[in-house]
């Protein structure tokens, strides 16, 4: 390293003022443009790590996201098992003892045969009830308390046909229960 000094400063002792000047001038262009290098490649490093560390926690965010609706979706699930697991509703005796409380008349109930919902292990038990001449405040109260009744009932279709002369209703409505398979 001293010898390399000691040759480099014989070197510009011999050149002319105005060589050393154009020399100095080309040694900081050269300084000027190794920091440029140094600091651009640098610069370029740190912002594309910045961007990584950006686009990754987008992703994390985005997973714990996905975990929570996961994590709800599954206790939905869950919850509505737990009320397939302890639906033991008899639909028939259901319906009566409802008919009774408020007051409305069954003259019939057809049972319809289990079906099996595809893709599942969820069973299906339907019966046809048909109610003639009934009030409507009655019809709506006898509704509201099947399907509001223990276990999983619900009205899966209903036809209303006025009677204006009574001013009463004759409905047909089908009312099905789900149970998991055993």
């Amino acid at each position: 390293m001293a010898d390399l000094s000691t040759t480099l400063q014989s070197s510009l002792a011999t050149l002319s003022s105005r060589e050393r000047r154009m020399v100095m001038a080309a040694g900081v262009a050269v300084l000027v443009f190794v920091v440029f290098m140094v600091t651009f490649s640098f610069s370029k490093k740190a912002t594309k790590i910045r961007t990584t560390t950006e686009t990754k926690i987008g992703q994390l965010s985005r997973v714990q996201e996905l975990a929570a609706s996961y994590n709800q979706s599954r206790a939905q699930r869950d919850m509505a098992e737990r009320q397939l697991a302890a639906s033991n509703v008899r639909l028939s005796s259901f319906l009566e003892d409802i008919a009774k409380q408020k007051g409305v008349e069954l003259p019939t109930i057809n049972p319809k045969a289990d079906v099996p919902l595809e893709g599942t292990k969820i069973v299906e038990s339907s019966v046809e009830v048909t109610l003639t001449d009934v009030k409507l405040n009655r019809l709506l109260e006898f509704l509201q308390a099947v399907e509001g009744g223990p276990g999983v009932v619900k009205v899966k279709y209903l036809r209303l046909e006025p009677r204006p002369s009574t001013e009463s209703i004759t409905a047909w409505l089908q009312v099905a229960t789900y149970h998991l398979k055993n």
